[in-house]
């Protein structure tokens, strides 16, 4: 397997060049070196086998040798509407284990029983973007094509329930195993922090069409319960089958 890079764009310029001066730093760890081969994605669908052209104190360029293509997406949207877990530097995880299970988007929610309602707006973009981020690693390492969507987090009412893909589920401790629906190329799951959600926020979630569902009889934790709905699910519609 060729080291694998997320690039702004694998479509090369007039010379017939891609800029890699967005990676240069990554390339430098690895020691790539002019001559080496690497593949380039953007994220977006779209993948090349280059060759390191350039690579001195100016810049970094690399010319396009033939495109690929993968066949690792999951035939299931998937988007998981995750509730921030009390630690909030667990979210780094669910976020890195769903991007390598499929997961088309993320979701983060601050429910009435997460602890970080309060956190401060510049605070909330720059966890924003470090999610981003780790899920862009995990489409390298995982050879997706396409990097996961990860929102800015958002207060549980202030979700934007109409544009969530159905059939939505949302989970609750004690109910019985995903209901039995025809199968779907699209699905929306809805995970609670420690605690769970509060009646009215399952109230809410089914007056807008969630159907509850059961991840067995253990307690899982809220970083755990996540990655096991996506798990589920990919496994009923997604490529896990």
């Amino acid at each position: 397997m060729k080291r694998r890079f997320c690039v702004n764009s694998v479509k090369p310029d007039a010379n017939g060049s891609i800029d890699l001066s967005n990676i240069r730093q990554h390339l430098e760890v690895v020691r790539v070196g002019v001559g080496d081969v690497v593949h380039l994605f953007d994220g977006r669908g779209r993948e090349v086998e280059a060759e390191i052209s350039v690579f001195d104190g100016r810049s970094a360029l690399a010319s396009v040798r033939k495109q690929v293509t993968r066949d690792t997406e999951s035939p299931l949207e998937c988007w998981l509407i995750q509730a921030i877990p009390v630690r909030i530097v667990r979210m780094d995880t669910i976020v890195r284990q769903v991007a390598e299970l499929g997961v088309y988007r993320v979701v983060p929610v601050f429910a009435e029983r997460s602890q970080q309602a309060k956190v401060k707006p510049a605070a909330t973009r720059r966890r924003a973007d470090r999610w981003s981020r780790i899920a862009e690693a995990a489409a390298e390492q995982s050879c997706r094509a396409h990097v996961p969507e990860v929102d800015a987090p958002c207060a549980f009412d202030d979700l934007d329930w109409e544009c969530f893909p159905r059939p939505m589920f949302i989970a609750e401790p004690g109910k019985l195993p995903v209901p039995r629906v025809p199968a779907t190329s699209t699905v929306s799951l809805l995970i609670g922090p420690e605690g769970g959600w509060t009646g009215r926020e399952i109230s809410a979630a089914h007056s807008f069409g969630a159907q509850p569902f059961g991840l067995g009889p253990r307690v899982l934790r809220a970083d755990t319960a996540g990655v096991v709905a996506t798990t589920v699910f990919q496994s009923l519609w997604g490529d896990l089958n």
